[in-house]
């Protein structure tokens, strides 16, 4: 996507309300939409976690005095799930206890928290237990792609858990066993990324990930499967997005960006 498109797009992306709105005016499918608000939103709250947080006493005054954890997500521009973990805390409940008790609302003993956590959790479609899920569900169907690919081209390789397992550490998702040359790089590795490449996850995973793999395995392959910025910078690997797999795969494609993390 080149980058005048890109921030028409972002710029216009505020709720799940817009995604559909601007599939059709740019062409461009819901679920890469989808997955570019689900970025912003998160990207923006990295940035207000902080400021948040210095008010916590007051917001949990507030809540006290009768506003709803819903309410004080509004007030705040906070996700629902981390203003409701926020009042848990200072209900003094440990970190471990609010996620438990996330995933088990009904233990929630205090009649009033119970409700309004259970609305909270129903409501964000950024960070709840559920949210969290559907997206390493996205995480797991790109690279069951992938993975379907190397089986039909009959390419040796092996997966990050079976490397890790022989006690190496970081390591792509896929390994292969010999080189292949595609846009005249010698592929060794191919990471999956069920995101959108942007400039911002783009230079994270490059210094965390992508260089890494570079020293130690040499010239890979990163698939962004909900594309990514045209110029993107890229030393030692190529990037692609779904485009690279239509041939034989538009199913499994289809059903991964028509996999929607809200609901």
């Amino acid at each position: 996507m080149d980058r005048q498109t890109y921030q028409r797009i972002y710029s216009s992306l505020h709720g799940f309300k817009d995604v559909f709105r601007l599939s059709e005016e740019y062409s461009e499918p819901p679920g890469a939409l989808a997955t570019i608000l689900n970025q912003k939103v998160v990207k923006m709250t990295r940035f207000k976690y902080r400021r948040i947080y210095s008010r916590e006493q007051e917001l949990f005054l507030k809540w006290k005095q009768g506003r709803s954890i819903l309410e004080l997500a509004e007030y705040t521009g906070f996700p629902p799930t981390l203003m409701a973990s926020l009042i848990m805390k200072n209900c003094e409940l440990t970190r471990k206890n609010i996620n438990w008790l996330f995933k088990n609302i009904d233990s929630i003993e205090n009649r009033r928290l119970r409700k309004e956590v259970k609305k909270a959790l129903e409501v964000d479609h950024f960070f709840s237990p559920h949210a969290h899920e559907m997206q390493c569900k996205k995480g797991q169907m790109g690279e069951s792609i992938i993975q379907k690919w190397l089986d039909d081209q009959e390419i040796p390789y092996c997966t990050e858990e079976q490397i890790r397992a022989q006690g190496d550490g970081k390591t792509p998702d896929f390994v292969l066993e010999n080189p292949l040359c595609i846009d005249e790089l010698k592929v060794s590795w191919i990471e999956s990324k069920a995101l959108f490449g942007d400039d911002f996850e783009h230079e994270h995973y490059m210094k965390k990930q992508f260089s890494e793999y570079v020293d130690l395995f040499g010239e890979g392959m990163v698939i962004y499967w909900y594309g990514y910025l045209d110029d993107l910078p890229a030393n030692g690997y190529l990037v692609k997005n779904h485009s690279f797999f239509n041939n034989g795969y538009q199913q499994e494609i289809d059903e991964l960006f028509n996999y929607l993390v809200y609901w």
